[in-house]
C-alpha cells in the first residue's frame, strides 16, 4: 500500500472508532437516558474513555509504522466489541481483520528490507 493510502486509511480508521464512541455516549446519555439503568451508562462511559486513549495510541503508532499500532488497534476492535451495541460489535470486527492485515504488511515489509540489507552487506 502507498504511504499516503496508508495514512490516511489509519487516520479514516480511528475517526470511525471515535466517531462510534461518541455516538455511544450520546445515544446511552442525551438521546435515551431514560432507557438505560446507571451501569449501563457508567459501563458506556468507562468503554468510551478507554476506546479514546486506545484508538488516540493506534494513529500514532500506526502512522509510525510500528508493530504496536496495530496491535492496540486489534485490542481496542476487541473493547469496541464489549460495547453492547451492534454497530460497534460489526465495526470491532472488521477492525481487528484490518489491524491483522496491517501488521502482517508490516511484518512483510521488515522481512524485505531485512532481506535487501544482507544482500547489501553480503556484497
Amino acid at each position: 500500500m502507498d504511504e499516503k493510502k496508508y495514512k490516511s486509511v489509519v487516520v479514516i480508521w480511528g475517526a470511525i472508532l471515535l466517531i462510534l464512541q461518541a455516538l455511544a455516549l450520546i445515544n446511552v446519555v442525551g438521546i435515551n437516558p431514560d432507557g438505560y439503568d446507571q451501569l449501563t451508562k457508567l459501563i458506556t462511559a468507562f468503554i468510551a474513555v478507554v476506546m479514546i486513549g486506545l484508538v488516540i495510541a493506534y494513529i500514532i503508532l500506526a502512522l509510525k509504522k510500528k508493530k504496536a499500532g496495530p496491535i492496540i488497534g486489534m485490542i481496542a476492535g476487541v473493547v469496541n466489541i464489549i460495547n453492547f451495541n451492534i454497530l460497534n460489535f460489526i465495526a470491532g470486527v472488521i477492525f481487528i481483520i484490518y489491524c491483522a492485515s496491517i501488521l502482517a504488511s508490516i511484518n512483510k515489509n521488515e522481512n524485505e528490507k531485512d532481506k535487501k540489507q544482507e544482500v547489501s552487506e553480503n556484497k
